[in-house]
C-alpha cells in the first residue's frame, strides 16, 4: 500500500470507523485497504475477508466499467450522490446512493478512491410494496363519499367546481396548507370522473428520495442500471385512471421536464428503455405553496406549471372555518371513539368554544391529532370535557424570583388519617395545593405557570382527582 495512503487511514480511522455509513477504501490496484463494518453489515461479508482483496473478486458481476470505485481509482471519476444497484455477495439486492472520490498524493497521482454511501434499500423496498398494493387494491375498494365534512357555504362551493372539473377530465392544480384535506379533493375529482373505476394511485414527492425518483414514476427496463429489473413506474401503473402529486414542488427539476413530456405527448420512456410507451392518465397536483411561490422560488418549471394549471382549486385553511370545527371535531371523535370503548359521546361547550379559538397551524389534520390524544386521556365519563392542544404540552421555564410577586398564602392543613398510606398521604397532599391554586388563579394557563406544571399536566392530574371547574376555567 502506498505510504500516503496508510498514513492518511491511519489518522482517520477512529473517525470513519465512526461513521453510521459504509465507507470503503481501496489502493491504486483495486484492492481494498479500509472496509467498515457498515459496509460489512450491508454487503453481508466480512470485513476481515475484503481488505486485500480486489474489488472485483468479491462483487465478480461488477467490472472495471460498472465499478464506481475502480473508475475513481483508475481513471479519477468523481460522483456525487451517485444512485447505484448493485447485488452483494449473498445475492441480495443493495439500493445506494454514494459519493465517490479518487485519493492523491502530494505529487497529484492518484493514490486509491474512498466511497461513502447511504443505504436506500429499505426505502426502496417498501415504496415497491406500496406500488404493488396500490395496483392490487385499486379495483378491489367499492366507492366511496367524498368524506369532506363541512356547513361553510364557501366549501360547499369549492366541492361543487371540484365536481364539475372532475366530469371534464382536464389536469388540475390544487393548492392548500398543510392539513387543509388536498388529497380528500383529489380523491373526489377522481370518483367523480369517467376513471373512478381505473386506478387512483398517490405520489409524496416530498417523500420520495431524488435518485429513486425517476424510476418510481417511470419504471426501468432490465439492465439500464447494475441490478435494474422490468418493473413498472406510478405513471404506467395508473394508465387510464389518475395519477396523485403529493407535494409537487418538491419534485426534481429534471424529472418534472420529463413529466411535461409524458403530458404533452402522452408517452414516456422507461428509464434505460429507448422504447416509447404510450399512457392514459390524469395528472392531478397538489402543493403547500401557491403557484407564483413557487415560480419565485423556483421550485417548478413554468411551462409545466402551466400544463397542470388548467384545473385550479384553493382548500381554505381551517381557521377560516369557524363553522366546521365543531362537525370536523364530533366526526373525528366518532371515527377515534374505540379508543375509549366508544364511552366518549360527545364534546363539551368548554371544549368546542376552545377548539373554535384556535389558530389551528396544522389545519385539519392537527384537529384530528388533538382529539386523538384528547380522548387517549379522557377517563371517565361520556364528555369530552377537555383539550389537549400543542402549547398544553410545552414544558413552562420555572417562573424567576421577583420582588414584586406576591407571596402565596400557605395551603390550608391537611387531614389525614394516620393510618393512611404515604401515596395516599401525597395524593391528598396534591389535591389540596391544586384547589389552593385554582382558587387563587380562576385561568387555567395561569395555574399552571404558577404550580410549574405543563398546562396537560394540570388538566391530567385535575382528572385524577376528580377536580371540576367552571366553564370558563376549563376553555381558559
Amino acid at each position: 500500500m502506498d505510504s500516503q495512503l496508510a498514513s492518511a487511514i491511519s489518522i482517520f480511522m477512529e473517525f470513519l470507523d465512526a461513521l453510521p455509513q459504509p465507507v470503503a477504501i481501496v489502493d491504486a490496484a483495486g484492492n481494498y485497504v479500509y472496509y467498515n463494518e457498515e459496509s460489512a453489515h450491508i454487503d453481508d461479508y466480512q470485513a476481515a475477508h475484503a481488505l486485500g482483496h480486489p474489488v472485483l473478486q468479491i462483487y465478480p458481476q461488477l467490472n472495471q466499467h460498472s465499478s464506481t470505485l475502480l473508475q475513481a481509482a483508475f481513471k479519477g471519476k468523481r460522483y456525487h450522490n451517485q444512485y447505484q444497484l448493485y447485488y452483494n455477495p449473498g445475492g441480495n439486492p443493495v439500493h445506494q446512493v454514494h459519493t465517490t472520490l479518487p485519493l492523491q498524493n502530494n505529487d497529484g497521482d492518484i493514490i486509491g478512491a474512498i466511497e461513502i454511501s447511504r443505504d436506500l434499500s429499505v426505502i426502496n423496498h417498501l415504496h415497491e410494496q406500496f406500488i404493488d398494493l396500490q395496483q392490487k387494491l385499486h379495483g378491489q375498494q367499492p366507492p366511496a363519499d367524498d368524506g369532506i365534512v363541512t356547513c361553510e357555504p364557501d366549501m360547499q362551493k369549492l366541492i361543487h367546481q371540484a365536481q364539475r372539473l372532475a366530469k371534464t377530465d382536464v389536469q388540475v392544480l390544487i393548492y392548500g396548507e398543510t392539513g387543509t384535506g388536498k388529497e380528500l379533493f383529489a380523491r373526489l375529482l377522481h370518483t367523480h370522473s369517467e376513471r373512478a373505476r381505473q386506478p387512483f394511485l398517490v405520489l409524496n414527492c416530498a417523500a420520495m428520495p431524488e435518485p429513486l425518483f425517476e424510476s418510481a414514476l417511470f419504471g426501468t427496463v432490465k439492465g439500464a442500471f447494475t441490478g435494474a429489473e422490468d418493473r413498472k413506474g406510478l405513471l404506467e401503473s395508473a394508465h387510464g385512471g389518475t395519477l396523485f402529486l403529493d407535494e409537487l414542488n418538491s419534485m426534481p427539476m429534471a424529472v418534472q421536464g420529463k413529466l411535461l413530456r409524458a403530458l404533452q405527448e402522452q408517452t414516456f420512456r422507461r428509464v434505460g428503455s429507448s422504447q416509447e410507451c404510450q399512457v392514459d392518465v390524469r395528472i392531478i397536483a397538489a402543493t403547500n405553496e401557491s403557484p407564483q411561490t413557487m415560480l419565485d422560488k423556483q421550485r417548478i418549471r413554468p411551462d409545466l406549471l402551466y400544463r397542470l394549471n388548467v384545473g385550479y382549486l384553493t382548500i381554505p385553511p381551517l381557521r377560516e372555518r369557524k363553522r366546521d370545527i365543531p362537525l370536523l371535531a364530533q366526526a373525528f371523535l366518532e371515527k377515534n371513539g374505540k379508543i375509549t370503548g366508544n364511552r366518549v359521546k360527545r364534546i363539551s361547550p368548554a371544549v368546542l368554544e376552545r377548539l373554535q379559538r384556535h389558530r389551528w397551524p396544522g389545519n385539519v389534520r392537527m384537529l384530528e391529532n388533538i382529539i386523538l390524544r384528547s380522548l387517549i386521556f379522557c377517563e371517565n365519563g361520556d364528555e369530552l370535557d377537555f383539550i389537549l392542544l400543542e402549547e398544553d404540552e410545552q414544558q413552562l421555564e420555572p417562573l424567576a424570583p421577583s420582588s414584586t410577586t406576591t407571596a402565596l398564602p400557605a395551603p390550608p392543613a391537611v387531614d389525614i388519617e394516620a393510618s393512611a398510606s404515604l401515596e395516599a398521604q401525597v395524593a391528598a397532599y396534591e389535591r389540596t395545593l391544586l384547589l389552593h391554586y385554582l382558587k387563587r388563579y380562576p385561568n387555567l394557563s395561569e395555574a399552571a405557570r404558577q404550580c410549574g406544571l405543563p398546562r396537560a399536566t394540570l388538566q391530567y392530574k385535575m382528572k385524577k382527582y376528580g377536580i371540576r371547574l367552571a366553564q370558563q376555567v376549563i376553555g381558559g
